[in-house]
């Protein structure tokens, strides 16, 4: 579970509902983000606003990996 004040990336999810549609929206996050570590700022249910190197991002939690755990 993310929380905020974690470090996070981008990951491609396994499984995908909604078939094409999500599947853009997931390839188009991917290249924006673009390998760059975030930071979670704040959490709105399943979305967390990152951000990444600068550029804040809504991201949804299916999209994100926790690097390192805030304390």
């Amino acid at each position: 579970m993310i929380k905020v004040g974690d470090l996070v990336r981008f990951k491609f999810p396994e499984k995908i509902a909604g078939a094409l549609t999500a599947l853009k929206v997931a390839k188009r996050m991917q290249a924006r983000i673009d390998g760059r570590t975030g930071l979670a700022i704040e959490i709105h249910g399943g979305n967390i606003l990152t951000d990444f190197e600068g550029e804040i991002i809504l991201v949804h939690m299916m999209f994100l990996e926790v690097i390192n755990e805030s304390r």
